[in-house]
Order: C-alpha cells, then sequence, then structure tokens
C-alpha cells in the first residue's frame, strides 16, 4: 500500500503486538522480530521505501522503549533503510533527556521520522513536554524530515483503540481546532 499510494516511509509500532505485557521481552521474541523486519526492510528497499520504528513506553511495549534501545534494534536488524521514529509522548516517559535522545538518533543517521505529542495528549503547550529542548534540538541537528502532531480523545477514538491506550478523558472534540493550534504553535517554533 505503501508503494502503490506513492510514500516513502512505513513507520509506527511494525515490530510487535501493542500492549501492555507481564514480563520483558524474551530473546527468541526479539529475534523473531528482528528477522521479520530483516525480510519487510528488504521487501520494503526494492521500491525504496523506508522503515520507522516507533518507540514506545513501557506501559505500551516490551520491545524498544528508547531512542538508544530503537538504534540498538535496529543495528541487529542491519538493514540501511530502517530509521528510529520518535515520539515526544512516549520520550517524555522514557528518555533521560529530549535533546539527547534526537542528537544520538541523528548522529546514527537513523532519525527518520517524528511524532510531536503532548504528555496528557491535548493540544501543544498545554502539558509538560520541554518543547524548547526538544524542538531546539532538532533544529541543531538540522533535521529537515517529516513532523507529525499526534493527539487522542475519548471523544473521537473508537472505543476499542480508545480502551487500549487508556484514552479516558475528552481532551479535545473539535479536531479543526486542534490541528490549526499545533500548526501554529510549530510553525512559531520551527520557523516552518
Amino acid at each position: 500500500m505503501v508503494r502503490d499510494t506513492g510514500g516513502s516511509m512505513l513507520c509506527g509500532v511494525i515490530y510487535g503486538a501493542l500492549t501492555k505485557y507481564a514480563h520483558p521481552a524474551t530473546e527468541r521474541g526479539l529475534e523473531n522480530s528482528r528477522t521479520v523486519l530483516a525480510e519487510l526492510a528488504d521487501k520494503a528497499a526494492e521500491s525504496n521505501i523506508r522503515l520507522g520504528l516507533e518507540f514506545c513506553n513501557r506501559y505500551e511495549t516490551n520491545v524498544i522503549n528508547t531512542t538508544h534501545d530503537t538504534l540498538e534494534f535496529i543495528s541487529q536488524i542491519g538493514r540501511d533503510n530502517v530509521m528510529a521514529h520518535l515520539d515526544t509522548y512516549h520520550m517524555n516517559i522514557e528518555e533521560y533527556s529530549m535533546a539527547g535522545a534526537v542528537k544520538e538518533a541523528a548522529a546514527a543517521g537513523r532519525l527518520g521520522y517524528v511524532h510531536v505529542g503532548e504528555s496528557h495528549r491535548g493540544q501543544l503547550g498545554t502539558g509538560s513536554i520541554n518543547w524548547e529542548e526538544f524542538l531546539g534540538a532538532l533544529k541543531e541537528v538540522d533535521y529537515d524530515g517529516v513532523v507529525t502532531f499526534e493527539s487522542f480523545s475519548s471523544k473521537v477514538v473508537h472505543p476499542t483503540f480508545s480502551n487500549d491506550l487508556a484514552i479516558w478523558r475528552n481532551l479535545w472534540d473539535d479536531n479543526v481546532e486542534l490541528a490549526a493550534g499545533a500548526r501554529r504553535f510549530l510553525r512559531e517554533r520551527l520557523g516552518v
């Protein structure tokens, strides 16, 4: 589908199930994931498609939870078209330093895709994310890739997905207003 719609990247939690696990990932499970991703990366490379692995917080996956984990996982896959997909919501929970994480991914040549989401999944700038640090780091490493705003509200998200992600509150109900606010916020801070 990515190829047929003219896309160049497949991103997300494509390395395992998005769910809360009761134990750490096993080496066999990790190897299964790496093997399948290597095969997928090879197939994607035939169409000049990159894969973006979105690491998530410990409550949503037991496979990769930080930028560093993701870079090691990518290294073990051993394919040039596999990238790190950074998401500020998850980074806010798991990283020691947002700037450090951005710089590590950029230095490895693996900063492939960015999600920006507030700590409570609502409008940008209304939570506890250190936007100056994160967006400043993107500017410092000259990131010129896609920056996508991601937000959830139980008012508009399907109940199954809402339950899976523990979206219990209606943080917003006007998606146009939300998107316009996020666009303004990012343009002011990124200068685009």
